[in-house]
């Protein structure tokens, strides 16, 4: 969501980036989650009682404006003032970001977390199966071809198979599979 913050701030004239900084992105969610939408439905008991129930005792209802403020761009919870803001954060982020770290699989690294993103991966309405479990490739890109990405930590636009945590470097790196090593990418980065 920093990534979403700091394009969003810039495009609003609010801040700008010196032209030594490199700004590397992390699962930026650049065209807001489905599981905004998701969580939103749930609070209104509009899903399921499974997940009604584990998103009010997880604390997410009712929604936050956390919460709010990332419905997915174009869909039911959003608006056209927010669609505008995700539209002129994207090409703030098209035109700035130097790395960027986005995933196409949610199955991620083992940790006590990778259950809730496999769950969120498989039972939140993404728009497509290709996300970390909370935002899609296509969110998380934010304009920028899958060309652009490589499956190897040694590309500074890396396509993982990590889950949303594992892309905050919360679990480490994969002994062998080059599609789940962040610590790795970032050391590269250096």
């Amino acid at each position: 969501m920093g990534g979403l913050l700091v394009a969003g701030a810039i495009a609003a004239g609010k801040c700008s980036l010196d032209s030594s900084v490199s700004w590397v992105g992390l699962s930026a969610p650049m065209r807001g989650s489905m599981a905004s939408n998701y969580f939103q439905d749930s609070c209104k008991n509009e899903t399921n009682f499974v997940a009604e129930d584990l998103v009010a005792k997880t604390g997410y209802c009712p929604a936050d404006d956390g919460i709010i403020s990332l419905a997915y761009e174009g869909e039911s919870y959003s608006s056209p003032e927010l669609d505008a803001a995700y539209a002129a954060a994207q090409k703030v982020y098209l035109r700035d970001v130097t790395a960027l770290m986005c995933s196409n699989g949610f199955s991620g690294l083992r940790s006590k977390r990778q259950w809730w993103y496999w769950m969120l991966g498989t039972v939140v309405p993404h728009k497509s199966w290709k996300s970390d479990g909370m935002v899609e490739f296509q969110s998380c890109a934010g304009g920028l071809p899958a060309a652009h990405f490589g499956n190897s930590y040694k590309n500074s636009f890396y396509v993982t198979k990590l889950n949303h945590a594992d892309t905050a470097f919360r679990n480490g790196d994969s002994l062998l599979n080059k599609a789940k090593m962040p610590v790795k990418w970032f050391e590269c980065l250096l």
